[in-house]
């Protein structure tokens, strides 16, 4: 890809981490914008970047790709802000990074001639960190414009990405899959965390004596996939085991009764796809986790 003009619109953790990466594939980051002047100069100092600025504008009049890595909520916002200050240009390109929102959220750059995509990196970035090493090998999801998407399959090649077309209409969907295996990966991990407390094991450690588990999980799936990773007591057909998870789980951990029953009932569909379930057992775990 040739080299490209870029102006990074917010310099959080996604927005500087696009910012280097693309830097160290040469390309020419022209500008840096970003709500104060502290967070885009620090940006702009680990790329070279003698444009740092609070004005959007200011950064987009100078480049031909526009990347809007800001909020989601406000990404609409500083877009249309750009747009009325003359900061786009025929041919130019504009990203946003957004996972849950299609490109049509860029319209008034669309307007002004530019090429829109939403562009969305399909993994985690932690707050204040450049992590330009997670991205080789990352899926990105694209939709937008033809001429969009040819630049935005060529910039995940130089990325060592992967790149998967999603449907605008399906982009809600997609985004609640990869909250379902991230977020909520999170707050199962909070609800055993808990679960552990109330038999008297301080938070701190019950994280760590649950954090193996996940990464050997992690490891089954990455390694024989789904659903051949599936293990535990559901998986077996173990029903006498479900049962004393119940009644305990009722007398110390009410709260998560319904949860544990509504995942079990998943796990042993699962299960039964897997091949591990006979059919008798999995009709008396379904009867058992609905009562």
């Amino acid at each position: 890809m040739k080299t490209t003009q870029v102006a990074i619109i917010g310099a959080g953790a996604v927005g500087t981490t696009f910012a280097v990466a693309l830097y160290q594939r040469d390309h020419l980051i022209v500008g840096v914008a970003s709500r104060t002047r502290q967070s885009a100069d620090r940006c702009g100092s680990l790329v070279n970047c003698a444009l740092c600025s609070t004005d959007p504008v200011e950064v987009a009049k100078v480049a031909n790709v526009i990347l809007i890595s800001t909020p989601d909520q406000v990404i609409k916002e500083v877009c249309d802000q750009i747009a009325t200050g003359g900061g786009f240009q025929k041919g130019d390109i504009v990203i946003h990074l957004s996972g849950a929102l299609g490109s049509d959220i860029l319209a008034s750059a669309k307007r002004e001639g530019a090429y829109t995509l939403a562009l969305h990196p399909i993994q985690t970035f932690p707050k204040g960190q450049v992590s330009t090493e997670i991205l080789p090998g990352c899926y990105f999801s694209l939709e937008g414009e033809k001429e969009a998407l040819e630049f935005g399959q060529k910039l995940v090649e130089e990325l060592d990405g992967k790149a998967v077309i999603v449907p605008p209409e399906a982009k809600p969907l997609y985004h609640a899959a990869l909250c379902t295996a991230s977020n909520y990966l999170v707050t199962v991990t909070n609800i055993a965390a808990q679960m552990l407390e109330r038999i008297g094991i301080e938070r701190k450690e019950a994280q760590k004596m649950v954090m193996p588990l996940i990464w050997g999980t992690v490891k089954n799936l990455e390694k024989v996939g789904l659903p051949s990773a599936l293990t535990g007591p559901v998986s077996r057909g173990d029903l006498q085991t479900v049962e004393g998870h119940l009644e305990i789980i009722q007398r110390l951990s009410p709260e998560y009764l319904e949860v544990y029953k509504r995942l079990g009932s998943l796990t042993a569909e699962l299960a039964r796809q897997a091949g591990t379930l006979r059919e008798e057992d999995y009709l008396k775990l379904k009867k058992l986790l609905a009562s």
